[in-house]
């Protein structure tokens, strides 16, 4: 035989070695023995019964804390006060009308803060919220 042949003989048996003794060993684990504890436990069910809404944030002043909503003693019978107007900062007329109304960019039709934006002209934008009432937001300094 020629010794090509013969030295791949000899890495083919030696691979084959290889390959059973490290099926034989057993992997590390990774998992620490705390969490197999916590394995062990089953994990509760949570369930949400009700939301209510108990804080909101002016976009009136972005520094302003939430204010907390006053609460009667039953919970479904919250107030929640209207949210002050938005501040309208900037508008951008070219092939589509965006403005900037808070810290959100809106287009016609959009919703920010409880209120839908209607109509966007070159100095002021129409709004509308829930009850159907019509505000304008002015620019300031126009």
């Amino acid at each position: 035989m020629r010794k090509e042949l013969k030295i791949s003989i000899a890495i083919f048996i030696i691979s084959l070695l290889g390959l059973g003794v490290s099926l034989k060993i057993k992997p590390l684990s990774v998992v620490s023995p705390n969490e197999k504890n916590m394995l062990e436990y089953a994990f509760p069910e949570i369930t949400i019964k009700e939301r209510v809404r108990i804080s909101y944030s002016s976009l009136q002043n972005p520094f302003e804390t939430s204010k907390i909503v006053e609460a009667k003693k039953n919970p479904k019978e919250s107030v929640v006060k209207e949210a002050p107007l938005p501040v309208l900062s900037f508008i951008y007329e070219g092939r589509n009308k965006y403005a900037v109304i808070g810290d959100s960019i809106v287009r016609e039709g959009d919703s920010i803060n409880g209120y839908q934006v209607k109509a966007i002209f070159k100095d002021k934008v129409l709004i509308k919220n829930k009850q159907g009432e019509t505000k304008w937001l002015k620019l300031e300094n126009y």
